[in-house]
């Protein structure tokens, strides 16, 4: 008895000596968080606020659904900066406040389950190599207190074909009204995904200033058909040679009318030449013959 008790002991010992080293060698280090950022696994969120920095840090961790970057000096957001693909189940994306002035082509092609994204408060002032193609999710974009003048019909196109969007901040943008904004306004007017619409208004031009962009009109745009340069200069030279034609006919008509009184003038001409010739003629071979010199001075004495 005593020794089948020690042998049961010892296979229990054995049992929980290998538990803890399976149990050692499956567990996974928790995931670490970039240094100057704030962490919260439970919440899958990390925010990087404050911190100046220049770019996305690249070691983000894998259970990350939230990110905050805010409040940095990032300028540029540049393209594959967000295509780790850790982040291919990001859900919200803020980068407000961080003096962006671009955001490259691509730069958000590697989150398909983005739903919330935030670009507020930045220095954007265009948006026309900015691409939403592929964000199928996207249900809200802010883009509120940034320097966009216009938005052009790519852009418009891409918001209408993401099947999710329902909400577009575009206030304290500074609006320039001339010719290039009149697809944006239209495209206000028929879209309900604009929020606070009626308040966006003119920046520039003076005259326009305060002006709401739903209250715009055509004629106040100034635009014009615009004309086609080559269309212009193959006009002006086929009236250019119109006017040559006529000018060549009428002169040729004059030469007709006047035909007998031109060839008297001409037979006038022709006769004082060969009168101013012969006299030339006449006194050469009176200077290359002596005899006819000593003949002529005699003559004169």
């Amino acid at each position: 008895m005593p020794g089948r008790e020690a042998e049961r002991r010892g296979a229990l010992c054995l049992g929980l000596l290998l538990h803890a080293l399976l149990g050692c060698g499956s567990a996974q280090p928790p995931a670490a968080c970039p240094a100057p950022c704030e962490c919260s696994e439970a919440a899958k969120t990390v925010k990087c606020v404050n911190r100046n920095l220049t770019e996305v840090p690249p070691d983000l961790p894998p259970y990350v659904r939230n990110l905050f970057i805010t409040g940095n000096r990032l300028a540029l957001l540049p393209a594959g900066a967000l295509s780790a693909p850790r982040l291919a189940e990001l859900g919200t994306l803020n980068l407000s406040g961080n003096h962006l002035r671009a955001v490259e082509a691509g730069a958000l092609a590697a989150l398909p389950a983005l739903r919330h994204l935030d670009l507020s408060n930045n220095s954007l002032v265009g948006l026309r190599n900015v691409s939403f193609q592929g964000l199928v999710r996207l249900q809200s974009l802010n883009l509120s207190d940034n320097s966009l003048g216009v938005l052009r019909n790519g852009t418009l196109a891409q918001w209408r074909g993401l099947p999710a969007l329902r909400s577009i901040s575009l206030g304290r943008n500074t609006w320039v009204c001339d010719c290039a904004i009149e697809d944006m306004v239209a495209w206000l007017k028929e879209s309900d995904q604009v929020e606070g619409k009626e308040a966006l208004s003119c920046a520039f031009p003076e005259k326009l200033a305060g002006r709401a962009l739903l209250k715009l009109n055509t004629s106040e745009l100034n635009c014009s058909t615009p004309v086609d340069v080559p269309s212009q200069l193959q006009t002006s030279y086929v009236f250019l040679g119109i006017v040559l034609a006529l000018i060549g006919a009428i002169f040729l008509l004059v030469l007709y009318l006047n035909r007998k009184g031109i060839k008297k003038w001409m037979h006038n001409i022709r006769d004082a030449c060969r009168d101013h010739m012969e006299g030339y003629h006449y006194r050469y071979e009176i200077n290359a013959d002596p005899r006819l010199t000593n003949l002529s001075s005699n003559s004169d004495v």
